[in-house]
């Protein structure tokens, strides 16, 4: 049997539920200086394990779906059968790309099974809401569904705009830190699938020469670290600093084509 395709993007395991807590939050100031996407985008990547090609996905950019709101989306698919699909999308504040919401939906396309995970941002209680539901073949009501909500980092007299993203825009993220060797920041990420709200460190480590199915780039190399888990990232040293390269659990994104 074909295992299902995971195409995690930062913490992911696969299809959780929300079940799981939170570690104790830490106040973090922001840590994106910038878009620097101008306009829309469209960029489509190769998914490797190992060598092997194991899906395709395209990462898409919608600056101004509403006034100062951007829409970021990473749409997944297996290679062989396209059995599996795993897409991913947030509404974030164009100019500091804090997160609104977001929506993860993972599909057995085989069995007619889905798999919703969506979070709701309400800042002004300081809290992240989660709705996880399953939809069975046939059924157009969710046959289970689970609620639940977490508190996010409280302001300080330091830090009176904490820094939290959503799972699903930690590849823009990435583009918009202070791209030079030996930066740090940390930041709080907040995980649709699993329902949890964790810190996490992202370090610039230097440049390298990245050869890619879509040609051959200067990057940038950073390192995104959790408790549990370290992520590699490979970065346009050019604006608009596209991703390139990125090592996420098992998979590789490699960048395949830019559609202008």
């Amino acid at each position: 049997m074909r295992r299902r395709l995971g195409l995690a993007v930062l913490a992911l395991a696969g299809v959780a539920l929300i079940a799981c807590g939170s570690e104790p939050l830490e106040t973090h100031p922001s840590i994106f200086a910038g878009a620097p996407w101008t306009g829309p985008e469209r960029l489509h990547y190769n998914l490797l394990e190992r060598d092997n090609l194991e899906g395709m996905c395209v990462l898409e950019t919608e600056p101004e779906v509403a006034p100062g709101v951007t829409e970021v989306r990473r749409l997944c698919r297996d290679a062989e059968e396209g059995r599996y699909e795993d897409n991913g999308s947030a509404r974030v504040d164009s100019v500091t790309l804090r997160p609104l919401s977001s929506l993860r939906i993972v599909l057995d396309l085989e069995e007619g099974d889905a798999r919703h995970f969506a979070t709701t941002y309400v800042r002004e209680e300081g809290l992240v809401r989660f709705r996880s539901e399953q939809y069975d073949a046939g059924e157009e009501e969710p046959t289970e569904s689970l609620d639940a909500q977490r508190d996010l980092p409280e302001p300080t007299d330091a830090v009176p705009e904490p820094a939290w993203y959503d799972d699903e825009e930690l590849l823009w993220l990435v583009r918009g830190i202070p791209l030079e060797e030996g930066f740090e920041g940390s930041f709080t990420n907040v995980n649709a699938s699993t329902g949890r709200v964790f810190g996490a460190d992202m370090v610039v480590e230097g440049q390298e020469r990245v050869e890619v199915p879509a040609g051959t780039f200067a990057t940038w190399k950073v390192r995104i670290e959790t408790s549990t888990v370290t992520q590699l990232v490979w970065i346009e040293q050019e604006a608009p600093h596209r991703i390139v390269r990125a090592r996420i659990e098992r998979l590789t994104y490699e960048l395949a084509a830019i559609e202008e």
